[in-house]
């Protein structure tokens, strides 16, 4: 018998993350998991060189403490 898929996008984060753990091979889930925003995640333009970037993250942590 076969199941039929969840609706990925009605899904928390923390169950889409369980269910794409669970179903490894799920090619849906998995691209649904990575196109999600992260509310906490720190973004920067790609136009900056590396360097500049690793100084920006580490004011960055360093404002968190």
């Amino acid at each position: 018998m076969i199941l039929p898929k969840p609706n990925f996008s009605k899904m928390s984060l923390q169950e889409l993350r369980r269910y794409v753990l669970a179903h490894r091979d799920d090619r849906e889930a998995w691209q649904e998991f990575t196109h999600r925003e992260r509310p906490n995640a720190i973004y920067f333009d790609t136009d900056i060189p590396l360097a500049e970037q690793q100084t920006k993250l580490q004011e960055l942590l360093q404002d968190d403490r």
